[in-house]
């Protein structure tokens, strides 16, 4: 496959960026401290931009010079970090990462509520951060496969960091979103409560806490299908025009974006990797249409008519009981 240079890729984007000559040659020189002959001989190409100017630039102008790379491809490149098990000491890892998104999502709806869209393989923290034994379990459970430390093979012990609870009351005056839709992975009750059955095989967690964790699952999939059934259920902090829909194969990772205006952020996680893209807005723009995309190999639950939830949720239910018996 011919590929375009990556220098020229590099200065048509400056100039789809900023397309008047006069403002771009002038913001350039700013940016890099450079006169502006020197950059006029970069813009006409007869001299090339070095690697550290074109790194400067592409930060300050929010250019992703891997997507120039890879954009005459047929797929969205991504940057992925590996998340090595039992290699961190403390939960304060975990309690960084939810903060930068939060932070981020904060940004983004500063001028008003924007709109969310999510891909789940795993219990979204909005479905568990009101249930006590729930939201334990699933921070303890990422302790115990990437933190480095004796505490996490005993549950009873254990009590929630002080960091993560106060980022938890924090969620509901962030994520506020306007137009809101979920992609549920079909297999993520069904993994879920794998994850607390081996918990407790391990003598991990008690039996009876193994059976309050299963009682609180069940009541987060009551109120779920409460709230899809119009019903106002206090504690889960859906909008009223929530898309929910629930995939017809198993998806395995988690991806979400969020954008109100010119503002916007996506993730993509696994079980053990993650990245995120919040560079330009063709990038995000790939993500964004990648992520929709799952709706069409999914069955919305949120306007169909009760007999269909009621089938889905009754198998959820009949999930958890089968395998926490």
């Amino acid at each position: 496959m011919n590929k375009k240079d990556l220098h020229d890729e590099f200065i048509d984007e400056l100039c789809r960026k900023i397309p008047k000559r006069t403002d771009l040659i002038n913001l350039v020189s700013d940016i890099l401290r450079l006169e502006k002959e020197s950059i006029y001989r970069r813009l006409a190409r007869k001299v090339n931009f070095s690697i550290r100017e074109m790194g400067i630039l592409a930060k300050e102008l929010n250019i992703s010079i891997d997507r120039l790379l890879y954009k005459e491809e047929s797929h969205q490149w991504m940057p992925v970090v590996l998340e090595v098990p039992a290699k961190l000491h403390s939960m304060d890892s975990l309690a960084d990462i939810i903060e930068h998104n939060f932070n981020r999502v904060k940004r983004i709806n500063e001028d008003a509520p924007g709109e969310m869209g999510n891909v789940y393989h795993t219990l979204p923290l909005e479905f568990f951060l009101h249930s006590p034994l729930m939201t334990k379990f699933m921070f303890f459970k990422w302790g115990n496969y990437f933190v480095q430390s004796e505490e996490f093979n005993h549950f009873t012990q254990w009590e929630l960091p002080s960091r993560l609870s106060a980022i938890i009351e924090r969620y509901t005056e962030i994520f506020n979103f306007s137009e809101v839709f979920y992609v549920w992975d079909n297999s993520l009750i069904w993994a879920l409560s794998n994850e607390i059955n081996n918990f407790h095989k391990m003598h991990i967690i008690t039996t009876q806490e193994k059976e309050d964790i299963k009682n609180e699952l069940h009541d987060i999939l009551s109120k779920l299908e409460k709230t899809l059934n119009g019903t106002y259920v206090p504690n889960i902090p859906l909008p009223s025009e929530t898309a929910f829909y629930v995939s017809s194969m198993n998806i395995g990772f988690t991806s979400c974006y969020y954008v109100s205006g010119s503002r916007h952020f996506a993730l993509f996680q696994s079980n053990f990797s993650f990245s995120m893209i919040e560079n330009s807005r063709e990038d995000f723009g790939k993500i964004k249409e990648w992520i929709q995309s799952f709706c069409n190999i999914s069955t919305l639950l949120s306007k169909s008519g009760r007999f269909e939830r009621r089938l889905f949720f009754n198998a959820q239910n009949k999930i958890i009981d089968d395998i926490l018996e």
